[in-house]
């Protein structure tokens, strides 16, 4: 007769074995992301891997494109983190998490329009456009500054009065119109309507379009745009600072990093991969 002792014991490790493959594998679904010399926390992730299982690393609209950008001299590659919006490109400039301010405690993204700097240093009006914030919960801060820009056709004839009120203005190369950066920064802009915004108590001027762009409070000159004191080479240095995008850390995810697990998203809500000894955390989403 056989001993049956060795079988159970053998069945009893390979359950085992199983289960501890299973927990590794959960928890190596969503390794750190790094592009460039920026640590990418959940709800971010690779967009080369996002939707390729049941579970991803992050929520919808908060894929980095790790993309590779060719330096001309030195014949190398520089991976470049991009960030869509609004069908746009934003290079990510750095993450700040748990910053305090009036609001709370919340996490910054700084980004940066490439195309228009280029647009303004190749004096052309291509990229000039309304900032949309998306809808995946990434917000401009109370506290953003925005610049205002007047989009007008080339064969505008501005009052003095209008004129009076802006700091700097170029012809498009690429298309007949004429740019015209207002004098006056707006703060808190982010819950008006562009359309409807009123520019130093006077309405846009037919035919223009208004566009409002966020840049960084810290690195603008408020009283040069003020006093018309700014060219289009400072412009492109207040923008290449980038500007702040704000998002609250999810409740669950963060009780789920405390237990040493990784954060995912299974479409539904958020789930906790783990190693052995942590517990799923779930979360409606």
């Amino acid at each position: 007769m056989l001993n049956p002792i060795p079988t159970v014991i053998f069945f009893t490790l390979h359950i085992l074995l199983i289960q501890s493959q299973t927990h590794t594998s959960n928890h190596s679904r969503c390794p750190p992301f790094r592009c460039d010399h920026i640590d990418f926390p959940f709800p971010f992730s690779d967009q080369s891997t996002f939707g390729s299982g049941s579970i991803d690393c992050g929520f919808p609209g908060y894929q980095i494109l790790c993309d590779e950008e060719e330096e001309e001299e030195e014949e190398e590659s520089t991976p470049v983190p991009i960030l869509m919006i609004s069908t746009q490109p934003y290079q990510v400039k750095n993450i700040f998490l748990n910053q305090f301010y009036d609001e709370g405690v919340v996490n910054l993204i700084t980004l940066v329009n490439t195309d228009l700097i280029r647009d303004i240093n190749t004096a052309s009006c291509h990229s000039f456009r309304n900032f949309t914030s998306p809808s995946s919960g990434l917000l401009l801060p109370d506290w953003n500054i925005n610049l205002t820009f007047f989009k007008c056709p080339s064969q505008f004839s501005p009052p003095q009065d209008f004129l009076d009120q802006t700091a700097l203005n170029y012809t498009c190369d690429d298309e007949q119109s004429r740019l015209y950066l207002g004098r006056y920064v707006i703060v808190n802009s982010s819950q008006m309507n562009p359309t409807e915004q009123s520019f130093n108590n006077s309405i846009t001027p037919r035919d223009c379009n208004l566009v409002m762009l966020p840049v960084s409070s810290a690195d603008i000159n408020v009283s040069s745009v003020n006093n018309g004191d700014i060219e289009r080479s400072q412009l492109s240095k207040v923008l290449a600072a980038g500007f702040p995008l704000q998002w609250k850390s999810d409740e669950d995810c963060e009780n789920c990093i405390k237990k040493k697990g990784r954060c995912g998203f299974d479409r539904t809500k958020v789930v906790c991969l783990c190693d052995d000894g942590c517990n799923n955390t779930n979360s409606s989403k």
